[in-house]
């Protein structure tokens, strides 16, 4: 697959978040929660909110920190998994985030938790990381690192910024067997990868973060696909969409309505075992 053309990647991802559609779905639909569930094998019915707790506890699990460890939350949006970690683990978070009014709710909500002396977000570019070397205790991304055209600058600077033993874990997608999708399928895949600002996604095949991170001087680095464990969530939104989609198609306005056309398009390519993988991929400093 092509790299992408953009121009202005920061611009895109900020445009595609700021979408009506964008801030529908994940206001009203998700409650500001920008992340899949992990759904346990026999548990395919919990509900959305019970699933992405499940999916911040696996985070938790692969970070296995003491409390009070200081952690880097990139791309941390509306603080959600930030309040989650703090609240539930004790840990100190200091959240990266591009979007003006995704910070404005989450420092509302920190404040009125009383959490202002154990979460801090602020608005920037996680590939141009500020902080200091050698402080974080570990760092996390959880389906941000897609949006990141200088990928590989973000991962150097997670690599910077933690001590020495520190760990990272990226929740984040990888595509799989591209070329033996249908030339439709193609389409629309691209389709959904440029007009969503994943600029990362086409240059992340299955096996690629290994390599990644080993270029960048991770050690222990360990990979679950997790593809199944979120498949009741991208069912529910299949049934959600698959009406208003029709309409959409019709008008040809699937550029326009990218989460929509995802939730469609998306679902049935993944269904084929062809189109993409969910991993959680942890590694060490």
């Amino acid at each position: 697959m092509n790299e992408q053309s953009s121009t202005q990647p920061t611009k895109k991802v900020i445009d595609y978040f700021s979408t009506k559609e964008s801030k529908w779905g994940y206001t009203l639909f998700l409650k500001g929660t920008k992340h899949f569930g992990y759904y346990p094998e026999g548990k395919e019915n919990i509900s959305i909110s019970e699933a992405q707790h499940l999916m911040e506890a696996k985070l938790a699990e692969k970070l296995s920190l003491p409390a009070e460890s200081l952690v880097l939350d990139a791309g941390c949006g509306e603080g959600k998994v930030a309040i989650y970690l703090a609240q539930k683990y004790g840990y100190n978070i200091k959240g990266v985030d591009l979007l003006d009014f995704s910070l404005q709710k989450a420092n509302e909500e920190i404040t009125s938790l009383g959490l202002s002396n154990k979460i801090e977000v602020k608005q920037g570019d996680y590939s141009k990381l500020e902080f200091a070397d050698n402080i974080f205790d570990g760092a996390y991304t959880m389906e941000t690192l897609v949006h990141v055209a200088n990928y590989t600058d973000a991962l150097k600077g997670f690599y910077r910024v933690l001590k020495p033993g520190g760990k990272i874990v990226l929740f984040e997608y990888s595509l799989r067997n591209w070329d033996k999708l249908t030339l439709k399928q193609q389409e629309m895949g691209k389709l959904i990868i440029e007009e969503s600002g994943m600029h990362a996604l086409p240059h992340f095949q299955d096996g690629t973060f290994e390599i990644l991170l080993k270029e960048t001087g991770f050690t222990n680095i360990f990979i679950e696909d997790a593809t199944q464990r979120i498949m009741p969530m991208l069912k529910i939104f299949y049934k959600n969409a698959v009406v208003p989609y029709q309409i959409i198609k019709l008008l040809g306005l699937q550029k326009k309505f990218v989460n929509t056309t995802s939730a469609v398009e998306g679902y049935k390519m993944i269904q084929t075992g062809n189109y993409g993988s969910y991993n959680i991929i942890s590694a060490i400093k």
